[in-house]
């Protein structure tokens, strides 16, 4: 006996030990059947005295008759009435009755305050109380001192912390706080002076006051608002006055001469007549007549006599420059020892110079181009053309590399010695002495930190100018690709893209060059298709995700990126729908009459909790594509967290069409009641949302979006 009640003993241990193992989970199946419930015609309810009266107040609404609107809301008031003192639940249609008469009112603003009266009931709807209280809010008026309000705010704001701050450093050594708080005013009074006349939320406020003025001519706000408009557009014209000749006087420095001409007339034209634009736009005009004049003079020929011009010398230069074949650089050569110094000469040079560089010496050409280039204009015909050729960053790559190399190991010095100041002071609009007797200060303290900076230079990301480094590098190779600087400039570009994790850059750059190593390349193309596969997962379209998938697999079959590519591009066709809106388990549980037979129409066993007559899974039902509903159902194991089960069941034309309309009006709702749970936009869903209430879900639509 006892030895019978161990064996019970120990298969019970054994079976709690098995069920632990397995987590107890009830196995589940896909129910038997379909899981949407056919379509119940029901016979039309005949209409009761509510149903009338609510009628009837549309009725009057839609033609705008307010007295019968009105007949019929305090109709609905006494319903409400008889039916309280029954102890029976009321019609609920008081409030949305009384908003429908109010919308019937002419007048914006009474429709306003009507609703905002509407709003101090207390068996308002929350859609619609959300919805009356938005309207509410917008309006002008309203919004034109909230913009006024925020304005003061920010400047006490800004008085408040010109005090605190240097208040609160100065705590622990009273000494520094004359300083510090003699700075901070300094700085605060300077910002003051370089602030708008007219600053951003008050341009706001000027504009919501513009529109009420507009909408509303015959308000009684409109005699006090009307001098604070004016005000306040002379501001906002004096505002953008500053900013054009701010803007004129930039682009002047940066030797924009036309854009400088068009800012100083549209400062000109919110200031007529001001001095300052008007010597500025004289400058700028000036200027301009200049560089016209230049671009005249570029295209005119020689008024002299063409013996003393062309002498007999360059007879021999003139046709070995027409010949294909003729002996540029010979001909040139000898020009240049008939006379070193004639009218010719530098026209002998140029030749001479480009007659090399054709032949592959780029050193020697751009040497002498150089040489020829620093003479002086007005005494050399050359000089311009050369300077042209020996400053374009196109023509003249690998000199352009070397310009942005400087340029790069400029900011880097800069950026070690001043940090934050390495780009200059901040722009305040204020004289420049008065700017670095402010921030002087502060950019010797940013000085002592420059170890430092040293020591996280390595680690830093790269400077502006490295990007101008990569692109002269670029051109050179695609111009000169065995050129003399071609090697050199391979292995800074190779070390730059990997420098940055662009492997896919490295790459091409590797797969290029001569005699490559080819252990090193494979190892190049795996992290290439590495990162390229990235780039594809996390495009958005479909069928340009697709398209990066193919383009993968082809260009990297070998690599396990590119094979994974290959699947997932199957992966893609295979699955691929018109449409794709998955509706979860939670919305469904959250929203019933969705679920119900109004919406969707599920049957009631797929949301009940119990697995073993099918369940819904947490991903829920999806509407893939025309007609087409999937369904996920949990896993045989039971285990939501295993893959659902998916099967697919096709909805009439009414139901779909039902479906997306309550889809889209639940979703609206919901997002009136919860500010946490908007409805965001998406082209492809309203695309699909509209061709199915038309009846039109399993025609296809070829407009791309």
């Amino acid at each position: 006996m006892i030895a019978s009640r161990r064996s019970v003993a120990a298969l019970g241990l054994a079976l709690l030990a098995c069920g632990a193992f397995t987590a107890c989970r009830t196995p589940s199946a896909p129910p038997i059947g379909a899981v949407v419930e056919r379509e119940v015609r029901l016979s039309a309810l005949v209409p009761d005295v509510v149903d009338h009266v609510a009628a009837d107040l549309a009725a009057a609404a839609l033609v705008s008759d307010r007295e019968r609107a009105a007949r019929a809301v305090e109709s609905l008031r006494s319903i409400d009435v008889a039916l309280r003192a029954a102890e029976e639940p009321a019609t609920g249609l008081v409030p949305v009755g009384t908003d429908l008469l109010n919308t019937t009112l002419d007048d914006p603003r009474a429709y306003r305050t009507a609703s905002r009266e509407l709003m101090r009931r207390d068996d308002l709807d929350r859609a619609l109380r959300t919805r009356l209280d938005q309207f509410v809010r917008d309006d002008y008026l309203h919004l034109a001192n909230a913009r006024i309000r925020d304005a003061w705010l920010l400047e006490f704001g800004r008085a408040f912390n010109a005090l605190a701050e240097p208040l609160g450093k100065s705590i622990m050594s009273h000494s520094m706080a004359p300083y510090r708080i003699g700075r901070s005013l300094i700085k605060y009074a300077a910002a003051l002076y370089a602030r708008d006349p007219l600053p951003l939320q008050r341009r706001q406020a000027l504009a919501h006051w513009t529109s009420f003025l507009t909408r509303h001519p015959d308000a009684p706000e409109a005699e006090s608002l009307i001098p604070r408009v004016n005000k306040a557009k002379a501001l906002w014209h004096r505002t953008r006055y500053d900013h054009a000749l701010q803007a004129a006087q930039r682009a002047l420095g940066r030797g924009q001469t036309r854009v400088a001409l068009i800012q100083a007339d549209r400062a000109l034209h919110h200031v007529p007549e001001d001095r300052s634009a008007s010597e500025l736009r004289d400058r700028a005009e000036e200027r301009l007549l200049g560089e016209r004049g230049n671009l005249r003079r570029s295209v005119q020929g020689s008024t002299q006599a063409s013996s003393s011009v062309v002498p007999a010398q360059a007879r021999p230069l003139t046709l070995a420059l027409l010949d294909p074949a003729g002996d540029v650089e010979a001909a040139a050569l000898a020009l240049q020892r008939s006379d070193r110094d004639g009218p010719l000469a530098d026209e002998a040079r140029f030749a001479a110079a480009m007659a090399r560089g054709e032949a592959g010496g780029d050193s020697a050409m751009w040497a002498d181009l150089e040489e020829l280039a620093e003479r002086d204009p007005a005494e050399s015909n050359m000089a311009r053309h050369a300077a042209a050729l020996v400053y374009n960053p196109a023509r003249n790559a690998y000199a352009a590399f070397e310009r942005a190399k400087g340029r790069e190991l400029k900011q880097r010095l800069l950026w070690v010695l001043l940090g934050p100041y390495s780009k200059g002071l901040p722009e305040r609009r204020i004289p420049k002495p008065l700017a670095w007797s402010m921030d002087l200060p502060a950019v010797a303290q940013s000085m002592i930190g420059a170890p430092l900076r040293a020591i996280q230079l390595p680690w830093s990301p790269a400077p502006p100018a490295s990007r101008s480094v990569a692109v002269s590098a670029k051109r050179y190779l695609a111009r000169h690709p065995n050129g003399e600087h071609a090697e050199e400039l391979r292995d800074w570009l190779e070390s730059f893209e990997a420098g940055r994790g662009n492997w896919l850059g490295a790459y091409r750059v590797a797969e290029k060059r001569p005699g490559v190593d080819e252990e090193r390349l494979a190892e190049l193309r795996e992290k290439a298709a590495r990162q390229s596969l990235k780039l594809a997962q996390r495009e958005k379209r479909r069928d340009v995700r697709n398209t990066m998938y193919r383009h993968l697999t082809r260009e990297f079959p070998e690599t396990l990126a590119g094979r994974t590519a290959g699947q997932r591009a199957r992966t893609e066709v295979e699955n691929a729908t018109p449409q794709h809106i998955r509706i979860r388990r939670s919305f469904l549980l959250e929203n019933p009459e969705f679920a119900g037979p109004k919406g969707l129409g599920l049957s009631p066993h797929l949301l009940d909790e119990n697995t073993a007559n099918g369940e819904l899974h947490p991903d829920g039902v999806a509407l893939a594509g025309g007609r087409a509903l999937e369904v996920s159902y949990v896993a045989r194991s039971g285990d939501e967290d295993d893959p659902p089960l998916r099967s697919f069941q096709m909805i009439s034309e009414e139901r779909l069409a039902r479906l997306v309309s309550q889809l889209e009006e639940t979703s609206f709702r919901n997002s009136l009641e919860d500010s946490l749970d908007q409805l965001g936009s998406d082209a492809h869903r309203d695309v699909f949302f509209e061709r199915a209430r038309i009846g039109l879900a399993d025609e296809v639509d070829p407009r791309a979006l």
